[in-house]
């Protein structure tokens, strides 16, 4: 209250008592709604940093899974003195029409067989002792399938699977059906070794993407079309005679689904992946090929199942057969099956291709 006083202590106390009064009003509406709008537009400036920050530190993760994975590969070929072999099958695919081809899906997910005779088991199998997975590796029953060692096969390996993509099987995405059985949730890779610039698989899923040992040439395709791997046998590095460096070992997948309710290849069994690191043939394979009359298009993250990509932003990081992680865009030059990026997965065509050439 004031106090009436017209002079001295009186008008000093009210005085005091008006400066009281204006400290306890605070901001006005305007003045909030300002402060609000200026925190907005702060937010707005650093969430795409923040974002940006989150996804480097993200890719660099993925980047060093696939370095450590590379090092197994390198570690395991020191000791073995050959690459592990892309699949273990033991029956061929229509042997009187198909020479060296493969079905390790079916074979990994048979349930009846005689004891010793079926895996379908892949390359990153063999491997497992150099990712510090020796207890696991020591757990796989040599004597059954992929199938058959179900409990081992559904073990989720964190190193496998790209931070940016997942962290584990995606079961609102369907992540689960592109398993040996839809029922497992675990036991995914982002991850694949190189298996050429070939037309390696079989598209119709009719035939779970069989795939063939061979090179038979493509159409105005050059040279020696096969990769750093091979079903049931290992490769010697030194066959890459097109220099460790400048050949693609391993790399990351795309992990596709059919679009719902959709028909045709480009949206069926083209768009079709397999899954799992146990698992041999295109679950654990990719090829760098351009082949449009088998439906490849070429490149990178192209929605056709054969092809490598990522959920990174503009490209994708490989292993080369030296060991080095290379970061490749998904704008190089895929136009043909002689342009760089196909050259760049067959390890002896003598054509010029490099990652210099690449200009990445």
């Amino acid at each position: 209250m004031e106090r009436s006083i017209g002079s001295g202590q009186g008008w000093i106390d009210v005085v005091r008592v008006r400066q009281v009064v204006r400290q306890r009003q605070g901001f006005s509406l305007v003045e909030l709604l300002v402060v609000i709008a200026i925190i907005a537009i702060l937010a707005g400036l650093l969430l795409p940093a923040i974002q940006a920050g989150r996804e480097s530190a993200r890719r660099t993760t993925c980047q060093h899974n696939l370095r450590q994975l590379a090092l197994a590969v390198c570690n395991y070929e020191s000791g073995s003195r050959r690459l592990p072999a892309a699949a273990i099958v033991s029956e061929a695919s229509n042997p009187a029409t198909c020479t060296g081809c493969w079905n390790p899906w079916a074979e990994a997910r048979l349930a009846s067989f005689t004891a010793g005779t079926k895996h379908g088991s892949g390359w990153m199998l063999a491997v497992l002792p150099f990712l510090e997975q020796v207890p696991l590796f020591n757990r796989w029953d040599r004597t059954t399938n992929v199938l058959g060692n179900a409990a081992v096969a559904q073990t989720d390996i964190p190193s496998l699977y790209c931070p940016t993509r997942r962290s584990g099987i995606r079961l609102g995405r369907d992540d689960h059906k592109n398993l040996v059985r839809s029922g497992w949730r675990g036991g995914g890779t982002d991850y694949g070794g190189c298996y050429g610039r070939g037309d390696g698989f079989v598209n119709d899923t009719a035939d779970d993407h069989r795939f063939a040992d061979n090179d038979t040439p493509i159409v105005g395709s050059r040279g020696n079309r096969q990769g750093m791997f091979l079903s049931n046998r290992g490769r010697l590095l030194s066959a890459a005679t097109d220099g460790l460096a400048n050949t693609i070992m391993l790399g990351e997948l795309q992990r596709l689904r059919p679009l719902t309710g959709s028909s045709g290849a480009a949206n069926t069994y083209n768009r079709t992946s397999q899954d799992g690191w146990a698992a041999g043939g295109v679950a654990t394979l990719f090829v760098t090929a351009t082949d449009p009359g088998h439906g490849n298009p070429g490149g990178m993250n192209n929605l056709f199942f054969e092809s490598p990509g990522s959920d990174h932003a503009g490209g994708s990081l490989f292993a080369m057969a030296d060991g080095s992680v290379q970061w490749l865009n998904e704008f190089i030059d895929a136009k043909d099956n002689n342009a760089v990026f196909p050259l760049l997965g067959s390890i002896r065509d003598g054509a010029v291709a490099s990652l210099a050439t690449a200009g990445y």
